[in-house]
């Protein structure tokens, strides 16, 4: 900004000293040509005898001698007698010695106060080498010179000066207010872009409005691109929140269900009956707590600001450690025997109980581990076998929060879990893939710095 200001101040500078040119000339034209008021002094003048005798003198010796006169006027040599000698291409014919003093008069050289051009005649004696001497005749058609003492009328000068530096201010100022107001125009756009149909003129003026112009639009475009990305994230909040209650609601309303019916028919029931009843309420408030849980750990590892304590553990053993505590699910493993890595504990268990819980849920077995270590990192890929393929878009949406296959809602998944790894990954400065291929799911997880034991 403080370049932007020392452009246009020179820019102001500049136009300043124009208008301030512009008008002194035009003030002086204007004045020169104004009568001074009281003064009585002749405003043009004319060649005077003296000066037309000087160049005819000089022309005259160049005659004298053989060359042709170069005077700026048309002339004529002539005898005593009238005949004529000699002239110029465009010296009129018919005149002659005695029309010449007949056409002349006392007071053709006067000064005068107009500007008129007028025709002036001279003839002086010339030496032709006879007994008499003849004539050099010169008529010249002239302009009137402005008395160089003469300055114009002054107070019509300072006047006018005034006036017309007042006029060129005015006529920069206005243009510089339409360059600022096309500036403004854009700042508005920035706070009311849903008024911003038209589209807009280009700036046209010093470099220094464009580019101030162009930065105005770069960062509209920049909040078009914000306003755009927070109405996204206001309508995935919305889905979000819509899918939330559903799988709240869910659990919530069977259990709210068979609590009524259960206090309604309470003295008609069975034990047996009762003790099932119970059972399904129990399994409906376990998924409502799981839920919440899950939400409250998704919510927990988006905090920028949630610890993750680092410690050294040998990832290979804590995989087995997990996978054994679900014996309904069987695996294999191919890999290291051991391999440790820098990561929290914590939530590496959580990561892997999340991986045999989608496994287990949304596959349909075959699910298989393997740990390796490549160029420092760990590479851990957990694959299960699914009914067919899925596609890119499917791959995409099951990252995304809530969002879950037919299948996975009737096996009672949530959609949350792959969302849970992606940020322990994230938590880990890690890499998380999914891929599908010949019927399985595969989640390929790379932690750095890792290394073999002993």
């Amino acid at each position: 900004m403080r370049r932007f200001r020392f452009k246009l101040t020179s820019w102001m500078t500049v136009l300043l000293l124009a208008a301030a040119f512009l008008s002194t000339a035009l003030a002086w034209l204007i004045a020169s040509q104004l009568p001074l008021g009281t003064k009585n002094v002749p405003r043009y003048y004319y060649p005077t005898e003296q000066d037309i005798t000087q160049r005819v003198e000089r022309d005259i010796k160049r005659y004298e001698s053989g060359q042709t006169p170069n005077g700026d006027y048309e002339w004529a040599v002539y005898r005593s007698n009238g005949t004529q000698v000699d002239a110029s291409r465009d010296f009129p014919r018919t005149m002659t010695p005695s029309r010449l003093l007949a056409a002349q008069t006392p007071g053709e050289r006067d000064p005068s106060d107009e500007s008129d051009v007028r025709t002036l005649h001279h003839m002086q004696a010339i030496y032709l080498g006879e007994s008499s001497p003849g004539y050099f005749l010169s008529i010249e058609t002239v302009t009137p010179r402005l008395n160089q003492y003469q300055v114009g009328n002054s107070t019509a000068f300072f006047f006018l000066q005034l006036g017309l530096f007042i006029l060129f201010l005015f006529g920069m100022t206005r243009w510089i207010a339409g360059l600022f107001r096309q500036l403004e125009t854009r700042l508005e756009r920035l706070v009311e872009p849903d008024h911003a149909v038209s589209p807009l003129r280009p700036v046209k003026g010093p470099r220094e409005f464009k580019t101030f112009a162009h930065s105005i639009e770069r960062v509209g475009d920049e909040l078009d691109v914000l306003r755009r990305n927070e109405q996204e994230r206001f309508t995935e909040q919305l889905r979000l929140i819509t899918s939330l209650s559903h799988d709240l609601r869910t659990p919530l309303t069977s259990i709210q269900g068979f609590v009524q019916w259960l206090s309604e028919h309470h003295t008609t029931l069975s034990d047996q009956e009762r003790t099932d009843v119970l059972a399904i309420v129990s399994r409906q408030s376990e998924t409502l707590a799981s839920r919440i849980d899950e939400l409250f750990m998704l919510a927990k590892l988006s905090n920028k600001d949630y610890p993750v304590h680092m410690t050294s553990l040998d990832f290979v053993t804590l995989l087995h450690q997990v996978a054994e505590q679900h014996p309904e699910t069987t695996y294999q493993y191919a890999g290291s025997a051991h391999l440790t890595v820098q990561a929290d504990p914590n939530l590496l268990r959580r990561l892997i109980e999340n991986l045999v819980r989608n496994a287990t849920l949304h596959g349909t077995g075959d699910l298989s581990f393997e740990v390796l270590q490549e160029s420092g990192h760990l590479t851990f890929r957990c694959s299960n076998a699914i009914p067919e393929t899925l596609m890119p878009h499917q791959l995409t949406e099951l990252a995304t929060p809530f969002v879950t296959s037919d299948m996975s809602r009737s096996n009672g998944g949530s959609g949350i879990g792959l969302s849970i790894i992606e940020q322990i990954v994230a938590r880990h400065n890690g890499t998380m893939q999914l891929t599908s291929e010949q019927n399985r799911f595969i989640v390929s997880i790379v932690l750095p710095d890792a290394y073999k034991e002993g």
